[in-house]
């Protein structure tokens, strides 16, 4: 393949995740005053790593299913299952088949750990309005 077409691609495809970064900082809840929802949540992507902050969007189901998806720095994104308050599993990716998990909820925030990856989901976020 050509030099320049190689190039052309790679500026294309950082564009593109730049632009999806972006899109979903948009799309990310805001707190506000009246309900306390918080704009990110902890998270660390490697074992041993400090805690960190993620974005996250949230999707509930007319079943009574949560999906949170969080979104680290780098663009990776794995989605959490919550039903009826509970943790179920996660999704699979490339860092991980999600099936190696611990849950606990503790002074309202589910503490998961996925693989090497470690999320605290406030509960308010999987309990709704």
């Amino acid at each position: 393949m050509n030099t320049p077409i190689l190039v052309g691609i790679c500026a294309a495809l950082s564009l593109g995740a730049a632009e999806a970064s972006a899109d979903q900082q948009l799309n990310s809840p805001s707190s506000s005053a009246d309900n306390n929802t918080p704009t990110s949540i902890s998270c660390a992507q490697e074992r041993g790593a400090p805690l960190g902050k993620c974005n996250y969007r949230i999707k509930r189901d007319e079943n009574g299913q949560t999906t949170v998806t969080v979104v680290f720095a780098n663009g990776f994104k794995r989605g959490l299952f919550f039903m009826d308050g509970r943790f179920l599993k996660a999704s699979v990716t490339m860092s991980g088949v999600g099936t190696d998990t611990d849950w606990s909820l503790k002074d309202g925030t589910h503490i998961i750990r996925v693989d090497g990856q470690r999320y605290e989901v406030p509960d308010i976020l999987i309990a709704g309005d």
